[in-house]
């Protein structure tokens, strides 16, 4: 029986910068930035796609369009 299962994000490399960090999805050309202000409590992550913000609470969910357009 085939398993049956959501795509999930598949991160690259993590690119630093001094007050954030930026990582894209290679399935789907996604960009998580996590972002740091003012100590532990001051970390959040925000999630692009197409240089538009994404305002969620949760990760949003792959939908793999990079490698559907490869296939």
């Amino acid at each position: 029986m085939a398993r049956m299962s959501s795509t999930r994000h598949k991160w690259g490399d993590k690119v630093r910068f001094p007050l954030k960090t930026e990582q894209q999805c290679v399935r789907c050309d996604m960009v998580k930035v996590g972002r740091r202000q003012g100590g532990p409590a001051g970390y959040w992550d925000e999630f692009w796609r197409d240089e538009e913000r994404i305002h969620c609470t949760a990760t949003p969910p792959c939908d793999a369009r990079c490698e559907a357009a490869a296939a």
